[in-house]
């Protein structure tokens, strides 16, 4: 199970030029498109990974259930899975467009800071972690979005427990969950630095050289997998856990990324279009 573990988390470093002082090695793990049918030994090495590393947040970008009747089975591994979690920061999710209506509730339950179109700043960390709701039919509402931001901003400033320091001063790391990575754009005008997505699968099925046939979004195929950059926001697209309508993978293994950032120059150039910067 140690090996087969180890082939899931697949590390990546992240160089950000803004990066606060007191953030340089923060590390991020990210659980997206688990795509949960029934009990898979997958998702108990995905549990038992969090014991051999120092993980700061962990990120939840949706897709956890494949189809309607399979709750109870995802809300059961769901459940495990947090258990074993002990992110030194918290645990923060949005849902997928698999995600049922039903299956949200059940999964509040667990303790992860559910966001919809929504802020979370980090107490005593200069940190926004912000999450874009979305279903099969509902695009984000970015207004409401801005609006939580600057509540949390205004709270935090206000707050008698905050101590001010040079990273305090400086603007947080914003960090976006969107289960879709086409909404790149929207998060770069709004600010945002990081911004997590799946949905994808990588292409789920690809040709040698990682050229993805198919990845059920409105991107180019050569966006399907890897380090997005707009502007000067990127997005780390993560090929996901688990796989959709057909339960294999091609050319294209599941993984975990964990992030490690770091202070340095941001892959790529600023551009109006997308690029990816580093394809995985």
């Amino acid at each position: 199970m140690a090996g087969l573990t180890r082939k899931l988390i697949d590390p990546k470093v992240v160089l950000l030029p803004q990066l606060p002082t007191g953030l340089e090695g923060l590390k991020i793990a990210h659980i997206t498109d688990l795509h949960i049918r029934r009990p898979r030994a997958r998702h108990r090495q995905i549990a038992a990974s969090f014991e051999l590393m120092q993980i700061d947040l962990v990120l939840l970008t949706g897709d956890y259930m494949d189809r309607a009747g399979d709750e109870e089975p995802c809300l059961a591994a769901m459940t495990r899975v947090c258990e074993r979690l002990e992110p030194r920061l918290g645990i923060f999710g949005v849902f997928g467009n698999h995600d049922t209506l039903r299956l949200r509730p059940m999964l509040e339950q667990l303790p992860v800071h559910w966001l919809k179109d929504s802020c979370y700043r980090i107490p005593g960390q200069p940190i926004e972690v912000v999450g874009f709701d979305t279903t099969r039919t509902r695009v984000p509402d970015a207004v409401a979005t801005l609006q939580s931001i600057a509540a949390q901003n205004c709270h935090a400033e206000n707050s008698p427990a905050t101590t001010l320091t040079t990273d305090n001063c400086a603007r947080p790391l914003r960090l976006l969950l969107s289960h879709l990575p086409s909404f790149l754009p929207t998060a770069a005008d709004i600010g945002v630095d990081l911004m997590f997505s799946g949905h994808t699968h990588g292409g789920q099925c690809r040709l040698p050289g990682r050229r993805a046939i198919y990845n059920s979004i409105d991107l180019p195929l050569r966006l399907s997998a890897g380090v997005l950059r707009h502007q000067n926001t990127l997005c780390m697209v993560s090929r996901g856990l688990g796989e959709a309508w057909l339960p294999f993978r091609v050319f294209c293994p599941p993984h975990m990324p964990v992030y490690t950032l770091r202070r340095g120059p941001m892959p790529g150039h600023h551009c109006h279009d997308i690029i990816n910067v580093m394809p995985w």
